[in-house]
């Protein structure tokens, strides 16, 4: 079963608080990650008001797939893994935030996908880099224009 991972970090001109609230908010999503098309959050943890599990379509290269998420919250970001997909077996994410200084934050993003698509190696390679980066590019896009930095 083929597996793929990328990572990468980049540095947004905002405070910490404003990246991790708009990764949380995740109905927003289709709103600035290119990829996904419908986001639905299915279940939310009371205590905190945080999302707990939630549903997306997202469109790549290989077609179109539909899978749910479960979500873990820390003080530096969130990580999730997958609890049912269409096209994918498996996936885990993390965005791990680090404060550069008051107004600028390191944004670091793992994603890994489990697949049974017979796609030689460097296409894969070359879809969860983009998958990646147009992820990262959309994050940066939305806070800093919204005006992330104050």
């Amino acid at each position: 079963m083929p597996t793929d991972s990328a990572t990468r970090t980049v540095r947004v001109q905002a405070p910490r608080a404003t990246v991790l609230a708009t990764i949380r908010d995740l109905n927003s999503q289709p709103e600035w990650i290119p990829e996904i098309r419908q986001a639905e959050v299915l279940e939310v943890d009371e205590r905190t008001g945080l999302p707990v599990t939630a549903r997306f379509t997202a469109s790549a290269p290989v077609g179109t797939d539909s899978y749910t998420l479960r979500y873990r919250h820390h003080d530096d970001g969130m990580s999730w893994s997958m609890v049912q997909g269409r096209l994918q077996t498996g996936q885990e994410g993390r965005y791990q935030l680090d404060e550069i200084t008051p107004d600028t934050t390191s944004v670091t993003y793992q994603l890994t996908i489990r697949h049974n698509l017979p796609l030689p190696g460097f296409i894969r390679s070359r879809v969860i880099k983009g998958l990646v980066d147009s992820t990262l590019t959309g994050l940066r896009q939305r806070v800093e224009l919204s005006g992330g930095a104050r």
